[in-house]
């Protein structure tokens, strides 16, 4: 039977990836945590990678971020307010590195090629669920979920309609990780960890791939089935 790896924050390290699954069953059942772009150089390749091979994943925050710059692009915003409005997300968020991956630039804003592709993957994008629940079974039991952050604190507002912004973001960008017993296993990423953190219910696969390797540097896969973890360096 094939076995399930969810997979941490590539952050656009492409050639990591395909180092890191030379080191899974070729079978294996692939789940991202989301943030599969951004920092790292390659972002548009891994974005058509995992689109390519129907990999699950599940919206991080920098596709939430991509999906929201480029919904003020095709707006019509100018140049110049795009800089100034997601000057965060652009330089210090790795949002340059994304738009280079895509040959993104002012001066071929206009070229077909470029934007159907971005087109196409803004529709892929805006389709990621927030969670998924898996079938894979786990020793502890529990159901596993698979999410960008951790949602155990959020968990039972998932069916809120009225809370649904406030489930959103806490799966997108909280930096809490303090994990409640809420039935379920939480296995997610967002927040950097030099190592895989496992406490109680919850698991953090997140362990800065895109960082200098003094301080994170690797990749990492969680084996469901085996509770294991597989590690590749940049």
């Amino acid at each position: 039977m094939s076995k399930t790896y969810i997979i941490g924050d590539v952050h656009g390290m492409f050639d990591t990836l395909l180092a890191l699954l030379n080191k899974l069953p070729s079978n294996a059942n692939i789940v991202f945590a989301g943030d599969l772009i951004d920092r790292g150089s390659k972002s548009a390749e891994v974005v058509k990678f995992v689109r390519e091979n129907n990999f699950a994943c599940v919206l991080g925050n920098h596709e939430d971020t991509f999906i929201k710059f480029f919904k003020d692009f095709f707006n019509g915003m100018k140049w110049e307010e795009l800089l100034n409005k997601w000057e965060m997300w652009l330089f210090l968020n790795g949002g340059i590195e994304t738009l280079d991956s895509y040959n993104f630039m002012e001066d071929t804003k206009d070229n077909p090629k470029i934007l159907n592709r971005i087109k196409s993957d803004l529709e892929w994008m805006q389709k990621l669920p927030i969670f998924l629940e898996l079938d894979a079974k786990h020793k502890s039991g529990l159901p596993v979920v698979v999410s960008h952050s951790n949602i155990t604190q959020v968990w039972h507002l998932k069916d809120d309609k009225e809370a649904f912004n406030k489930f959103r973001e806490t799966a997108l960008r909280t930096r809490d990780l303090t994990c409640k017993n809420c039935g379920i296993l939480n296995i997610y990423g967002h927040t950097p960890v030099q190592t895989p953190t496992l406490e109680s219910n919850c698991i953090n696969v997140d362990t800065g791939c895109c960082y200098n390797q003094e301080r994170f540097g690797k990749l990492t896969a969680y084996c469901v089935e085996d509770d294991e973890f597989v590690f590749v360096s940049k």
